[in-house]
């Protein structure tokens, strides 16, 4: 994304940014009309979360990496599946299978849908039935943003920056990651460990974790703690530490 927009050095980075509206640039009423919900003082877990697919790179021993992410701009909760094979990506089948289920838990609801449109990967959002279904189920505003038209996906990509630099810059010093699975399942592990344990460091909703922000969120709504999962309640307590910035 960096090579594309010529940003190769931090000059570039800060021009590129100054010139980028902080709203869409949409074309044609209709589609300012999807993107209303940006300009409102709504703010809270579920919202506004944005979904993408990116290559990470080829590791020796492991292979090929595809990570789909999802991530809430309120509470900065993250959500991270990896493929090892572009064929075997299947987005709603994992945000069926495991976000609704967060979903469900938590007594949350998504409001807006932000999908980054990235040529090669569009068609793993599009295909099967199971998008359109999942969309309309629970009443999600779906909107694709192509990544040259808004810079609004700045901080899901911060998420992938932290998560590269933290986690997939070190599997070459960790001998015991030798193999996909076992990378599966330490980013599964890194992932928790960051919704559950990192503290937000600036912004409104400093010192909070992003599991402290979901589950404020949720007894708002109205969600019987004494229904959640022990593990859950377990996670939620847990040491925190810093780390996550706004």
């Amino acid at each position: 994304v960096l090579k594309r927009n010529k940003l190769n050095n931090q000059k570039q980075r800060i021009e590129y940014a100054n010139k980028k509206s902080l709203d869409i640039k949409a074309s044609g009423k209709a589609s300012k009309r999807k993107f209303d919900f940006l300009n409102t003082e709504d703010k809270y877990p579920g919202y506004l979360v944005i979904q993408r697919i990116d290559f990470i790179g080829t590791f020796h021993g492991i292979g090929r990496i595809y990570q789909y992410s999802f991530y809430d701009t309120v509470s900065k909760w993250g959500e991270v599946k990896i493929y090892n094979k572009k064929q075997d990506i299947n987005i709603w089948h994992y945000f069926e299978r495991k976000l609704v289920y967060l979903l469900e838990t938590f007594n949350l609801n998504i409001e807006n849908l932000i999908t980054e449109k990235e040529r090669q990967f569009l068609p793993y959002f599009v295909k099967g039935d199971e998008y359109e279904k999942i969309l309309k189920d629970f009443n999600i505003n779906h909107v694709f943003v192509s990544p040259e038209d808004t810079n609004i996906l700045d901080e899901t990509r911060e998420f992938n920056e932290f998560i590269i630099r933290e986690f997939y810059g070190k599997i070459a010093l960790n001998e015991n990651l030798d193999s996909f699975i076992k990378v599966e399942n330490a980013i599964n592990n890194f992932i928790r460990e960051y919704n559950f344990c990192n503290i937000i460091s600036i912004g409104p909703n400093k010192g909070k974790t992003p599991a402290e922000l979901v589950l404020e969120r949720s007894i708002e709504n109205g969600a019987d703690l004494d229904t959640l999962p022990l593990w859950l309640l377990a996670l939620i307590n847990s040491p925190k530490r810093g780390g996550i910035s706004e």
